[in-house]
């Protein structure tokens, strides 16, 4: 499997720095680092925007709580193996 260097967050650009802010607000909890995932999305903004934007749409309210569409989250992930 591929795999990219994970950069510490005091690497990257103001402009990510905010990112990992929200990212805390996010998750609620104050991380020593961002989670892994957040800092390799925020080191391509092309990409990692985008998939912040659909991350929000989909744990938005709608007939299945956050809590529970965090649970599928984390089923799929175990099912295929994610270390994240």
């Amino acid at each position: 499997m591929p795999t990219v260097r994970l950069r510490s967050a005091a690497e990257y650009p103001a402009a990510a720095q905010k990112l990992f802010e929200l990212s805390r607000a996010w998750f609620n909890h104050d991380f020593a680092e961002p989670p892994a995932m957040s800092r390799v999305m925020a080191w391509d903004p092309g990409f990692g925007s985008p998939h912040g934007r659909a991350m929000k749409r989909a744990m938005a309210a709608g007939e299945f709580t956050r809590a529970q569409k965090e649970m599928v989250a984390v089923v799929v992930s175990g099912v295929n193996a994610c270390s994240y």
